[in-house]
């Protein structure tokens, strides 16, 4: 479409003043030769093409400023038109229009009578001027609607990725009302916006301070608010900056963003790096594959998860495996060693709490980490060590699924997947007192024993190579793996403290070690006391060495149903017998 023909209304009162100032017809052609404005017989022509494209068409082609048509249909350049010679108009006046350098159509002014003819002749110079300007203003009126289609595409562009981007926005004029909001703001506050507009501020949220942002050059600082909407408890995170025009303050805007979706990504980002799958938990022995396929189905649901086992296990691991098979890996898992905590601060770590709720707390008030889980994962290690009063509390959370601040009077829904994890007997702690009952039963839905490393059998070799390749890459060493010797050590120590003593010998040994193979001289010291104590035994009973071999077969083999049937073949009895021994050596 044409520059002209975008503003043909504002063209078409231009030339009926003109008509009727003048008192002659005017028209209005563009750059495609087509009528877009004119008086008299060409108002009924608008759209069309014109046919008598001669004095026209050579304005529009060579550009000339403006002409007087003398004798229309007798000169040159009316040559090529049909009306040739027999021409309606007496006399004409035409003027160029251009936008920048680019003409964009003419303009005239015509005499069909002879009054009008007199009117031109008499007013030549001022006809030129007068019709020079009128193309100017026209040229003018351009420039103007394609600033404001500009401006309009730009401001559209603006509120398309002000909508789309993930803060709320609102912004205010000089007298604190609001002028705009965005998505974000309508659908995290339930709004319409523009039922709010012009209101102040302070109606929509009453607590929000902007009194300090009269000064453009002054450092962001993010402030809390908090708003509940249809029951729901909503935190938003802001900063107040002036809008400033040639030095003066025009108004104010608004960021906003959900304190809990910047804190969950936040722990989600620097969780990544601690992020585990079942494949890179390491193990081949089948019983420990058994159960590794055992956990991947429970990851599928929601269901709470108690993971049982011996310190070092890996208990933190799998829960970990766990939530990146779940269907909320996309979400936060959030880690708290319960035992780690001080008593009177794991109250507040788990649940939040209120500004000013006691002495020494933060005035912003603080988060806690089931507020922070939502939607996710929580595990709790060594929930074993939570203390009674704050059992009670546990319990609620997870049977009513909302959580109340230290100091705080209202109610939090969260949604969020719970997996415990101790090494302590809970069932015996129930019976003792030191564990709530009613807790125990909620924590054990899905309870899973991760077995020992001793359990594992030639795990222990698989493991210890892993951690070989990886101290040795660490410390730039080279480091081929055990000797012999340090095998046979290794698949008989009891290792108390599991996988986690074992990564840790590793971590020792390559520390000291010189040569290409890990040797007992580079163990540490519990490993040279149990070889001692070996050699210095000259004799030992035959019980004795029969308890030794059973335990050791069991050790290798591990020490479930199938691992004692396998340990029996082995040792060339009987599946009864096995257990018979079990029981005489007082080995279960």
């Amino acid at each position: 479409m044409s520059s002209l023909r975008q503003i043909k209304d504002v063209v078409q009162q231009f030339a009926e003043t003109a008509s009727a100032a003048l008192k002659l017809d005017v028209e209005v052609v563009d750059e495609n030769f087509c009528w877009v404005a004119g008086s008299g017989r060409i108002k009924n022509l608008i759209g069309t093409k014109i046919i008598e494209q001669g004095i026209i068409s050579k304005l529009l082609l060579k550009g000339r400023k403006n002409v007087i048509v003398d004798r229309p249909g007798e000169e040159e350049s009316c040559k090529f038109c049909p009306n040739y010679g027999k021409c309606r108009y007496k006399k004409a006046v035409y003027s160029i229009i251009k936008n920048e350098e680019e003409t964009i159509g003419v303009i005239g002014f015509s005499a069909e009578s002879k009054e009008q003819e007199k009117l031109i002749d008499s007013n030549a110079h001022a006809m030129l001027d007068f019709i020079d300007k009128i193309g100017n203003l026209i040229s003018a009126k351009v420039k103007e609607y394609e600033m404001l289609k500009q401006v309009k595409t730009y401001a559209q562009l603006m509120n398309t990725v002000i909508d789309n981007i993930n803060k709320g926005i609102i912004i205010l004029n000089r007298d604190d009302k609001i002028m705009d909001v965005n998505r974000f703001i309508e659908e995290k506050l339930q709004i319409n916006k523009e039922e709010i507009k012009d209101k102040h501020i302070k109606k929509i949220l009453p607590k929000i301070n902007i009194d300090n942002n009269n000064d453009e050059n002054k450092p962001m600082q993010y402030r809390e608010i908090s708003r509940t909407v249809k029951g729901k408890h909503i935190d938003l995170l802001y900063i107040a900056k002036p809008i400033v025009v040639n030095e003066q303050s025009e108004g104010t805007i608004c960021l906003f963003e959900d304190y809990k979706d910047t804190k969950q990504l936040a722990y989600t980002i620097s969780q990544k790096q601690s992020t585990i799958s079942f494949d890179q938990i390491i193990g081949e022995n089948r019983s420990f594959s058994d159960f590794k396929e055992k956990v991947k189905q429970v990851a599928q649901n929601d269901s709470t998860v108690l993971l049982t086992g011996e310190t070092g296990t890996g208990k933190e691991l799998f829960a970990r495996a766990i939530h990146e098979s779940s269907k909320r890996s996309n979400k936060p898992f959030i880690a708290i060693n319960c035992g780690a905590i001080p008593e009177a601060l794991i109250e507040s770590e788990l649940f939040g709490y209120e500004k000013g709720a006691f002495t020494g707390a933060n005035k912003m008030g603080k988060h806690g980490k089931f507020y922070l889980a939502d939607k996710g994962t929580l595990f709790l290690d060594e929930v074993g060590t939570m203390p009674i009063y704050l059992q009670i509390k546990l319990l609620r959370a997870i049977e009513r699924r909302e959580i109340e601040r230290v100091g705080g009077a209202k109610s939090i829904p969260i949604d969020v997947r719970i997996i415990a994890a101790t090494n302590e007997p809970l069932n015996e702690m129930v019976e003792k007192g030191e564990f709530r009952e009613d807790l125990y039963h909620r924590l054990n839905v899905v309870t899973l024993f991760i077995p020992s490393l001793r359990e594992r059998g030639e795990d222990i070799l698989v493991l210890a190579n892993h951690f070989i390749s990886k101290y040795a890459s660490k410390f730039n060493k080279y480091i081929l793996g055990l000797s012999e010797e340090v095998k046979d050590i290794f698949l008989n120590y009891d290792w108390k403290g599991n996988v986690r003593e074992l990564q840790n010998t590793i971590e020792y040994a390559i520390n000291m070690e010189s040569s290409n193979y890990i040797t007992k001289e580079n163990l540490p010291f519990q490993f040279k006391e149990i070889t001692t104590a070996l050699k210095s035994s000259e004799f030992i009973t035959l019980e004795e060495l029969e308890k030794q071999h059973i335990k050791m077969a069991l050790d290798k083999c591990g020490w479930t149903e199938n691992g004692r049937i396998e340990a029996a073949k082995k040792l060339g009895i009987s599946r009864a017998t096995i257990y018979r021994k079990i029981k005489k050596y007082n080995l279960a």
